[in-house]
């Protein structure tokens, strides 16, 4: 605004002063001096030329100033990296264009903080939305369950360790690869491209997978769900795996137990019948026959009882409710106990038992019957698996940490290196061995919680598939001074 002024003002007073001289000039002209009018113009002219060129100086100087410190304070913008005011005084030739930029200035600094507070906000979304990721993954990498999580595309998003394990991939080097690429198992991809296919909810099927590397076939339940946005569109399939082989092999174990149990049971109870039938027809010639009738229907119960025992104590050791009288006892009095109980069994199959006892006492720190129980059955296995005419050891001893160490040995069928790990499960029986001797797998299983779980004891085993097995138990001997440990290792 002042620049068009000052040109309007230099305009005028260079119209005025040509106007002026123009009169003048024609005046002289008309009284006879033309030389001096002629000289006056050219004066005049020079004049006007001077000052024009003066007043441009000037304000291109003042236009120059301007712009310096325009340039220098964007200069200082650009430095600090932020939108300010452009400062300049009211009255320069610039101030009405620097208003202007000024305004345009000030709707970008407007617009540039919106932004900021936008992006801050986005940064925020996007901090929860990670953190509520990284949440989410550590709940599916925590599922023991197989959990796979794949995108409207099927590619490969997420996957725990379960699933990376089942189907021998690592997510580090398969994500965002189409799981087509990174699962091998036909049946378990149809059931995800029909589940995306079809926006299906909640879908369950059992699929049988076999495992090479195990030998092995998996009875796998596959739970698979669309994941749906807002809009009702596919974002994604969810698949979580559930491995039911051991629930399916627990479930045919007990199948095995009960079908056991039945028969073990008939067999006493049949037996038991059979025998006072006899009795009480009167089938007893004399007396002695009619003593052995008695005996037989004695073991007979015997027999019974120790199975319903064996139950009934894996039931109470295992929920907690077993009633423990401990006492300290000596061990060799009860092996001596459990020898004699089981003499007449090994008389019916021609087998000697063998005790090698150390000589000192064996003082240990539990309950009777339970210890009596467990080392029952170890020499009834010895007997049930020994052809007739051998002999079963039985040794006790101590070693130098301290334990009370007792050995069943005996020279039988032995136990294939394969059914090791699971020799002291519930249920379990050798089915190489399963024509020598009838059983419902429990026996063992006792032995294992009644030492390990109750006596904070140890069992072990040691086998020769077809020449027998020894069967060690290791229990705390009380704190009381002993002699000096007997090796059993150097017996025979």
């Amino acid at each position: 605004m002042f620049l068009a002024r000052r040109l309007i003002l230099m305009l005028v007073v260079l119209t005025a002063l040509g106007g002026s001289v123009a009169y003048f000039t024609t005046e002289m002209g008309l009284t006879g001096s033309g030389e001096k009018a002629r000289h006056l113009g050219w004066f005049v002219f020079a004049l006007m030329t001077a000052l024009s060129i003066i007043m441009v100086i000037l304000i291109w100087q003042s236009l120059s100033q301007s712009l310096r410190r325009i340039r220098h304070q964007l200069r200082q913008f650009e430095a600090e990296d932020k939108i300010g005011m452009i400062m300049i005084d009211e009255k320069d030739e610039l101030a009405e264009l620097v208003g202007a930029i000024n305004h345009y200035l000030t709707r970008i600094k407007t617009h540039f903080q919106e932004n900021r507070i936008h992006q801050k906000e986005l940064e925020i979304q996007a901090w929860v939305s990670e953190a509520e990721r990284h949440q989410t993954e550590a709940v599916i990498y925590s599922i023991s369950e197989a959990v796979l999580v794949t995108d409207k595309f099927d590619e490969l998003l997420m996957a725990n360790q379960a699933a990376q394990e089942l189907f021998r991939f690592r997510l580090k080097s398969s994500y965002r690869h189409p799981v087509s690429e990174v699962i091998d198992d036909k049946e378990l991809l149809e059931l995800i491209g029909q589940t995306r296919q079809h926006k299906s909810r909640n879908v369950t099927r059992l699929l049988e997978r076999h495992d090479p590397q195990i030998g092995k076939t998996l009875s796998l339940k596959v739970m698979l769900s669309c994941v749906l946005d807002q809009k009702d569109e596919i974002i994604g399939v969810v698949v979580v795996i559930h491995d039911m082989t051991a629930e399916k092999e627990i479930a045919r174990l007990k199948d095995d137990f009960v079908s056991s149990v039945s028969h073990e049971l008939k067999t006493p109870l049949a037996s038991i019948a059979a025998y006072v039938e006899m009795l009480a027809d009167d089938e007893a010639n004399n007396e002695q026959q009619w003593k052995e009738f008695c005996e037989t229907i004695q073991e007979q119960a015997r027999r019974l009882n120790r199975l319903i025992d064996n139950i009934l104590n894996i039931s109470r050791i295992e929920s907690g409710l077993m009633q423990i009288a401990r006492e300290n006892l000596d061990l060799t009095g009860v092996a001596h106990e459990v020898i004699a109980t089981m003499r007449a069994q090994a008389r019916e199959k021609d087998i000697e038992l063998v005790p090698e006892f150390t000589p000192e006492k064996l003082m240990i720190s539990a309950d009777r019957d339970m210890i009596f129980q467990a080392l029952m059955n170890l020499v009834s296995n010895a007997l049930k698996y020994s052809p007739p005419g051998r002999k079963v050891f039985i040794r006790l001893g101590e070693n130098a940490r301290r334990q009370a160490v007792l050995e069943v040995q005996d020279y039988g069928a032995g136990i294939p290196h394969h059914s090791l790990e699971h020799i002291f499960d519930k249920f379990y029986r050798v089915q190489e061995n399963s024509a020598l001797s009838g059983g419902t797998g429990l026996g063992l299983h006792l032995v294992k919680q009644i030492v390990q779980t109750v006596h904070s004891g140890e069992v072990k085993v040691k086998t020769n598939p077809g020449r027998g097995s020894t069967f060690t138990i290791l229990l705390p001997l009380c704190q009381t001074p002993q002699s000096p440990p007997v090796n059993l290792s150097t017996r025979a």
